[in-house]
Formats: C-alpha cells, sequence, structure tokens
C-alpha cells in the first residue's frame, strides 16, 4: 500500500513535485465557472438597465463633469492578458461621448489608496493601449491619500469614524467606479472607501481591531472591516452621485498550454504521476537564475481569467450580485478544521505587482492571505499549525518599499508585538517626510504599508501555535518573520507533529488558483 501521495507545490518561483502522507486530506478549487458567451453584449445590458438607478443616459447630459475610477494594477494575481476593466472603460468612452459630454470633461483615477501610484505604461496593464492613447496622461491620475488639496471630508459616521475621499467623486456630476472581482474581499463600498480614500480615513479600519484570523477579510458579512465602510459608505451615498460597475471573472488561471501541464494531480480524480516532461520542465526551470525568474513573473506571465459576470448600478444591489457569483466560484464546503495546514506560497503578492516579493509580503500573504481563505472559520485549528512553502529571500525594492526597508533594518525587533507597532509607530510613518515625498512623487507605497502588513500578520499569527517555512535559503531571514525554518517538507511535518504531539490531522489547500473555505 502507498503510503505517500504526491502533489504539485509552488514555492516561490519554482513547482515542486512533494511528496506528502497518505492520510493528508487535499483541498481543491471549484472548476472554472463558464465564461461569458458575450462579454461585449453583457457589459452593454448591464450599462443599459443598471440595478437599482437610471442608466447614465437619463443621469447625465452633455455639460456634465465625470469621474471615472478603477481598480490599480495589484490584482488580479497574476494579471490579465486582456483586463475586464480596459474593455469596460472603453464601452463608457463611447457612451459618454454619445451623450455629447466632451473628452476634457472625463477623467480616469486610479483608485490606489495606500499603495503606490503606477507609471502610464504600467496602468496600461489594466486599461489597455487604447484608452491610454484616448485620454492620455492629462486625464489620466493616480489617486493621493495625502495632499489636502486633492481630498474632501464628507464628516463623521455615528462612531465617529472620519470619511475623507478624493475630491472629485464629490465634485463631479457623477463617479463611475470599475473594479475586478476575483475574491471576496474586493468590491462594494471597499472600491471607494479604500480606493479613493485618505489615510485620515483608512486608518479606522485598518487596524489590529478590525484585522485578526478569526473574521476574514473574505467573509463580508462578519467582518469588522466591512462593517466599517458599510457604514461609511452612507455618507459617500448621501453626499455624492455614485455608479458602480463591478466584473467578476472565474479561476482559470492558466493559459491553455500551462493549464494541461499544471492542473493539480489528485483533483477529483485518482491519483496520477506526472509525464517526464512535466518534470523535465519543472526542473529546468528551478535551474533559472533568480533574476530572470522574476523577470518573467513579472513581464510575461498572465493569467487566463475569463469574465463571467458584470454588474452595474448602486452599490449595495451591484455588489449583492457580484458575491452571490463569486462565492459560487470560490468557496468549497469543508466538514471540519485541520491541525496542520500546507500551502505553496508562490512569490506573487498584491504588493509585489511589477515589483519585488520581499519577506515581509510573505508574511502577509500566508498569515493574512492565505490563512484568511474563509468564510465561518480558518481551515486550521485555534493552535494549528501552518507549513509554507517558499525560498523566503531577503529581497526589496528600495523604491517602491522604502518604509519596508527601514522597518525591517530598523524598528522590526523591537515591535514584533502587531499591537504595538500599529499604535506606536502609523502615525510616525504617516507623518515621515521622505516617506510622504516618495509616495507623493516617487512610486513608492505610504509610509504606513509596511506596518499594515506586519500588523495584519501579527494578529493572525496569534491563532496558530506555529508556523513553518519550508524551502528557505536563509533562516535567520525565516526567523526574523516569525517562522521556524525547516529544510523540506518531510522535516516540517515532523516538526509540526512534534510541537502538537498525538495524531495531528494534516490537509494541503492546493493553490493556485485561490479559493476559500466554507468549514462546518
Amino acid at each position: 500500500m502507498n503510503r505517500h501521495v504526491e502533489e504539485f507545490v509552488f514555492c516561490g518561483d519554482d513547482i515542486r513535485i512533494e511528496r506528502f502522507p497518505a492520510e493528508t486530506q487535499f483541498f481543491y478549487a471549484n472548476p472554472p465557472l463558464d465564461p461569458l458567451e458575450d462579454a461585449e453584449r453583457s457589459i452593454t445590458m448591464a450599462l443599459d438597465d443598471p440595478l437599482g438607478v437610471e442608466p447614465l443616459e437619463k443621469q447625465l447630459s452633455s455639460g456634465s463633469r465625470v469621474t471615472i475610477a478603477f481598480d490599480d494594477p495589484c490584482l488580479p494575481v497574476p494579471l490579465m492578458r486582456r483586463d475586464p476593466r480596459g474593455i469596460v472603460i472603453e464601452h463608457l468612452l463611447k457612451r459618454l461621448y454619445r451623450i455629447g459630454i466632451k473628452r476634457e470633461n472625463i477623467r480616469l483615477i486610479c483608485a490606489n489608496g495606500l499603495h503606490r501610484k503606477w507609471t502610464l505604461g504600467e496602468l496600461s496593464l489594466v486599461l489597455g493601449s487604447k484608452v491610454v492613447r484616448e485620454m492620455g496622461p492629462g486625464l489620466i491620475s493616480c489617486h493621493d491619500a495625502t495632499r489636502d488639496e486633492d481630498l474632501t471630508s464628507l464628516g463623521y459616521t455615528p462612531a465617529g469614524h472620519e470619511v475623507e475621499i478624493n475630491r472629485a467623486v464629490a465634485d463631479s456630476d457623477i463617479t463611475i467606479y470599475v473594479n475586478q472581482n476575483f475574491t471576496t474581499m474586493n468590491g462594494g463600498w471597499k472600491s471607494i472607501l479604500v480606493g479613493l480614500g485618505s489615510w485620515r480615513s483608512i486608518r479606522h479600519h485598518h487596524t489590529p481591531r478590525q484585522w485578526n484570523a478569526e473574521h476574514s477579510i473574505m467573509g463580508p458579512e462578519t467582518s469588522p472591516m466591512h462593517a466599517i465602510l458599510r457604514e461609511m459608505g452612507t455618507l459617500v451615498q448621501d453626499r455624492c452621485t455614485l455608479f458602480q460597475i463591478e466584473t467578476v471573472t472565474n479561476n482559470k488561471v492558466w493559459p491553455m498550454g500551462l493549464e494541461a501541464m499544471l492542473r493539480p494531480m489528485g483533483n477529483g480524480s485518482r491519483q496520477r504521476a506526472p509525464g517526464f516532461p512535466t518534470k523535465t520542465l519543472l526542473g529546468a526551470a528551478a535551474l533559472s537564475p533568480q533574476r530572470m525568474k522574476r523577470f518573467v513573473r513579472n513581464t510575461l506571465v498572465r493569467s487566463d481569467y475569463r469574465l463571467c459576470g458584470v454588474f452595474a448600478g448602486r452599490v449595495d444591489d451591484v455588489h449583492a450580485k457580484t458575491l452571490e457569483l463569486l462565492f459560487r466560484q470560490q468557496n468549497i464546503p469543508v466538514r471540519e478544521q485541520v491541525d496542520i495546514l500546507i500551502v505553496g506560497v508562490p512569490n506573487l503578492s498584491p504588493y509585489s505587482a511589477q515589483s519585488i516579493f520581499n519577506p515581509i509580503l510573505l508574511r502577509s500573504l500566508v498569515l493574512g492571505y492565505l490563512l484568511g481563505l474563509f468564510r465561518n472559520k480558518p481551515l486550521v485549528k485555534q493552535g494549528g499549525i501552518m507549513i509554507a512553502c517558499n525560498p523566503c529571500f531577503e529581497k526589496f525594492h528600495p523604491g517602491h518599499h522604502p518604509s519596508y526597508v527601514d522597518f525591517w533594518e530598523k524598528d522590526l525587533e523591537s515591535f514584533t508585538d502587531p499591537v504595538r507597532c500599529w499604535d506606536e509607530l502609523a502615525q510616525e510613518y504617516a507623518d515621515n517626510p521622505r516617506y510622504l515625498r516618495l509616495y507623493r512623487d516617487h512610486c513608492a507605497y505610504h509610509g504606513t504599508h509596511s506596518l499594515i502588513n506586519w500588523m495584519w500578520s501579527g494578529m493572525c499569527l496569534k491563532h496558530l501555535s506555529a508556523a513553518i517555512i519550508t524551502g528557505a535559503r536563509q533562516e535567520e531571514t525565516v526567523r526574523k518573520i516569525g517562522f521556524l525554518p525547516a529544510r523540506d517538507l518531510a522535516q516540517a511535518i515532523l516538526l509540526a507533529r512534534d510541537l502538537l504531539g498525538g495524531s495531528p490531522s494534516i490537509g494541503c489547500q492546493v493553490i493556485p488558483p485561490l479559493f476559500c473555505v466554507d468549514v462546518g
């Protein structure tokens, strides 16, 4: 009887075939939902018959001023070959022109929130070259969460949360927000309030009190962050005219050639052995220089996610439809939690898009995003152990992540506690003149962004008794982010079993594609 089973595991920029104990439970994503047969027609129908509001033709006139906001290129992961946001915006421009609105009365704003600003070339990855040529640099800009002259306050919620957003939202006759949803954490009020929010406003819902392992941001119904966003949204809705367009993609992550090669080995069928070409190609790719792998990841790797839904109209009505479709695609039922959860971790964070994947982003990806891929309760039990496969390189992009570098080198060891880190450093990092200058003018993440990821992952680490990284090149780096190092997966499982004692259950969540679990 076979005492082990094999499965693909992503480890940084490599893909390995690992051996697991025979009793391991494997969790796989749902098959991709069918794409829309005619995406162009579906977009037209959504705009012709929006949910809860009149069509744009009845809301606007030839003299109207229009702001079109859109999510930044952080998501999806990996970026798409043909992003639906660009297709939708092409449709919008044609429709606005037919109404008689002049090009100079339309402006496009990338809703990057506290993320870095993006070059026009990078924005073309979302918008497409046609939209970029049509609007040009004079009418396409990135949001700034720090410049008072670009912001407006809408007041305070009953709980005392300040609502401050990009001034263009209040000054325009209408703000049309176009987003792309492939997980349940995005969309809805998060679009405008985070993407176009100020630091003073975002700080209310990005705190240790709202971000933890017990209430996942993938479960909008119970997430404290989403509750604050909904409360803030009532003020925006009362003061501004909004029109939300949400596109939903399926989880068909790999193009045809790669899909056949990287299909999970045990997904819904009996265990199969990988073919000779697959083993050979994976082995050859692993020998490539890291610089080449990073170039391929940032420049050549594009997902094949397909548009499976598009909804337009009132924010809450639209997002309800989006979530209904996403839960069908993303969520799988799981009977019970496991003691040990194993995940492969690609070097793909939303915050390393067109950049470098650093160890703080690795920590937040494992403990924030991957541990948080659930509704109801986490897949791993309270006091359980996560095992993550990643080489854990100590490498940073000094231009994009300056506060990450400083926190790593100067403050991390004194502020390992996530609550103390946030409470004592957040405002200091927000006010730091160097970080402000680099955020405003040089495509750097906001000064607090490093702390948000450290805080979030630290709060989630409290759920576990330990977290282990296997395959790391630098044990010191592993320990610095609060993980235990293991030479390989077999040693990591042995270490986890020794720490827990007894006969702990083992599970492996096989990603990509990303998916969530509904436990219990």
